[in-house]
């Protein structure tokens, strides 16, 4: 992904989570979290059936693209977080 690319994803990102955060005000059950990771699916799964013509031939392929991206985005964010919270941190 380039620069321009990066700053629109970046933003589209920040304003659902700004939803789920207004969202999570009134529920703390987990239920937002849940939701987003549904919703997530739901969308990666019409994307999917928008990137072949027969979704059933390629869903594991398509799965599998899905699957590496989110593994990647989420240790990215997970090694994040755990900067943020390293004892030493001098941010």
């Amino acid at each position: 992904m380039d620069q321009i690319n990066n700053t629109v994803i970046y933003d589209y990102a920040d304003k659902l989570i700004n939803l789920a955060n207004e969202m999570a005000k009134s529920d703390r059950s987990g239920n937002v979290g849940v939701a987003f990771r549904f919703a997530a699916a739901r969308y990666c799964a019409y994307e999917a059936s928008m990137q072949t013509n027969n979704l059933a031939e390629d869903k594991d392929k398509q799965l599998q693209l899905f699957v590496n991206a989110f593994t990647d985005m989420l240790r990215t964010n997970i090694e994040n977080y755990i900067k943020i919270q390293s004892p030493n941190n001098t941010d």
